[in-house]
């Protein structure tokens, strides 16, 4: 087992990683939670349908009786409708503010679960199983808990880190190709903004990663890469006032995508991957980055079988009201994470604004 440490305000927690932790569920749980005998559920039906018996027969063989609560899968139901439907459930089982919380899903599944055990009862303790690429190497680590707003991503919310994250690699297997490749676009952010491990492992071997053959092994290695990252950020920078705003590379532009588009269409890795691009763009534009920063990465980002264009023709005055809204956003400016070159990026805080693009994206 791969254990990472985080540093918290709130008290420091493991990213535990290893395949067939599922299969270790109740004795991991049980040594972050002794004194409990019951514990809440949180996932979506799609998870359930693979998961659920293995989960609840893991946590009721180690004395846990346990209370599931469900929340339709997808970006478009990550609202306060969907968070309050979670915690009725919780409130009608008379909830107790020391039972825990475990909450098994994707990057839409931890947010929501985490602004829930936030607020349910003023916090419950939180414990987070990520079933997908997105979440085992970037979401479930750091806090940050929310959900959508018609007129942004991610702008009502809370900082809520966990107890734990228990990641099981060998759960990637189940994803469809389309969401595994997906998370690509978070494991590409790392590597491009400082981690040449990750950035070398990638060059040599990302279409083994976007394959239709999973390799376990591998993507073990990657998920560990990525979670070392994120957590040496997030304990240096737990509210993101300094380096942490790094973790948003390509996450500006990508978030104004999701928005423009309604939430649908396209995954949120995809987005970032064309957001990465959008700033890489600007960066060749501005003479920030060394020559042929932009052609590199497009070329491995397309290697991971992601888009290196915007699914439609987009005009800046669709995604400019998600710009200037964007939770980065100080004196109505928006500020950049920028590509100096791979491997490198830089935060422009103050820039003219010509710098943004003014025409359709395409």
């Amino acid at each position: 087992m791969t254990r990472i440490p985080v540093r918290s305000a709130a008290g420091p927690y493991d990213i535990q990683i290893e395949k067939g932790l599922l299969s270790a569920l109740g004795p991991s749980v049980r040594m972050i939670c002794p004194s409990v005998s019951r514990i809440g559920l949180v996932s979506n039906p799609v998870v359930w349908g693979l998961y659920g018996d293995r989960l609840q027969s893991a946590l009721e063989e180690t004395g846990f009786r346990t209370v599931v609560a469900l929340h339709p899968d997808g970006e478009r139901f990550k609202t306060m409708e969907s968070v309050m439907a979670l915690l009725n459930t919780f409130l009608e089982a008379r909830w107790e503010r020391r039972e825990p919380l475990l909450v098994v899903g994707g990057g839409v599944t931890g947010d929501m679960g985490g602004l829930a055990a936030a607020l349910l009862l003023r916090g419950v303790p939180l414990i987070h199983m990520p079933t997908t690429v997105v979440a085992q190497v970037d979401s479930s680590i750091g806090g940050k808990t929310g959900v959508d707003h018609p007129l942004g991503k991610n702008l009502i919310g809370a900082f809520n880190p966990p107890r734990a994250i228990l990641a099981d690699p060998a759960l990637l297997a189940t994803l469809p190709l389309r969401e595994r490749r997906a998370g690509l676009g978070e494991v590409l952010k790392y590597a491009f903004i400082g981690d040449p491990e990750l950035l070398a492992l990638l060059e040599e071997r990302v279409e083994g990663l976007a394959g239709e053959k999973f390799d376990e092994t591998l993507w073990e290695k990657v998920v560990s890469l990525c979670a070392r990252d994120k957590a040496r950020i997030v304990s240096e920078d737990e509210r993101e006032t300094g380096e942490r705003m790094l973790l948003n590379f390509g996450h500006t532009f990508g978030h104004a995508l999701e928005g423009a588009l309604g939430y649908s269409g396209i995954l949120h890795g995809e987005a970032v991957a064309v957001g990465m691009l959008s700033v890489a763009a600007i960066a060749e534009k501005a003479t920030i980055s060394a020559p042929g920063t932009f052609a590199f990465m497009k070329s491995l980002i397309s290697r991971a079988g992601l888009p290196v264009a915007w699914p439609r023709a987009v005009s800046f005055s669709e995604i400019r009201p998600y710009l200037v809204r964007d939770k980065k956003t100080s004196g109505g400016q928006v500020a950049l994470i920028l590509p100096e070159a791979p491997g490198r990026v830089r935060i422009l805080r103050e820039y003219d604004s010509n710098l943004l693009p003014n025409g359709i994206f395409a």
